[in-house]
């Protein structure tokens, strides 16, 4: 098996190059958090275990790098923040819909993130 994302936008972030896709949500916890497997449901579950939540209207920007040619490993960063505004649809790409947003979040991401080797 090989994670094979589809996406062709990337951001560095120190020096490793990730694939993203930026997204808005209408609502992002009762689209992203009915399969009780997934990523989004079980960080749900840990900010519920310290009495946090999630918004309702959320940008995010999942980003993945792929260390190896093989691809089968990967860094996955889900970086997201609530937005005042109301997502044109349930789930759209903001790359298509809102450039300017897309670009603003990524921008946050990078900003305020950083990688370190140990």
């Amino acid at each position: 098996m090989t994670y094979d994302y589809g996406m062709d936008r990337s951001v560095k972030i120190g020096d490793l190059n990730f694939i993203y896709d930026a997204k808005a949500y209408r609502d992002y916890p009762g689209l992203t958090m009915t399969d009780p497997g997934s990523d989004s449901t079980a960080i749900a579950r840990l900010a519920a275990a310290h009495q946090l939540t999630f918004p309702k209207r959320v940008a995010g920007v999942p980003m993945f790098f792929l260390p190896t040619p093989d691809r089968r490993t990967e860094l996955m960063i889900l970086y997201g923040k609530a937005i005042a505004w109301n997502a044109p649809g349930e789930e759209v790409s903001l790359d298509d819909n809102r450039p300017d947003a897309a670009k603003t979040i990524v921008e946050h991401a990078r900003e305020n993130l950083s990688i370190h080797n140990l």
